[in-house]
């Protein structure tokens, strides 16, 4: 929960104990994380349960924890091998039972996108850094944003 509470802080731009639609924008822009202005206000609309239009910790902290809880069930899931990580071969399988075709090259890109220790595999806590702010829903959604992010930074070949 106090990675919560750092995250809380770092969100409140304006240091005013809340979060505005406009500041966990502005975030997820930071993150490269483009076209989420819907996704963003049905964050609001859903955990403000006071109607203010803002999100003060506690309503902040109940969507954090379900979206952890959420995302952990993912986790496993690409987790193919059951070995604790996502890995080269857990993306290359993802996009392949998704029926996407992906160069190794650019699966190592993804990895990378997540991977904070350079180890070149994706532990729980760098896949919950890496998803806590993007707004996708479900994994689908995720492989999306992963594919316009490599389009984005690297030319339209996957």
């Amino acid at each position: 929960m106090d990675q919560f509470r750092g995250l809380f802080v770092k969100l409140d731009q304006n240091q005013d104990g809340f979060i505005s639609v406009a500041e966990l924008h502005d975030e997820m822009r930071k993150h490269g994380i483009q076209s989420a202005d819907g996704k963003v206000q049905k964050i609001i609309d859903s955990y403000d349960k006071d109607k203010d239009g803002l999100l003060d910790y506690d309503e902040f902290l109940k969507y954090m924890m379900d979206r952890e809880k959420k995302w952990k069930i993912h986790f496993h899931d690409l987790d193919k091998n059951n070995c604790g990580v996502i890995d080269l071969d857990d993306v290359l399988c993802l996009f392949k039972e998704l029926g996407v075709v992906i160069s190794e090259p650019n699966a190592i890109k993804i990895i990378q996108m997540m991977d904070k220790d350079s180890s070149m595999t994706v532990d729980w806590g760098e896949f919950l850094h890496h998803i806590i702010l993007n707004p996708v829903d479900n994994i689908g959604e995720l492989v999306s944003s992963w594919k316009h992010s490599l389009v984005r930074s690297h030319g339209p070949t996957l």
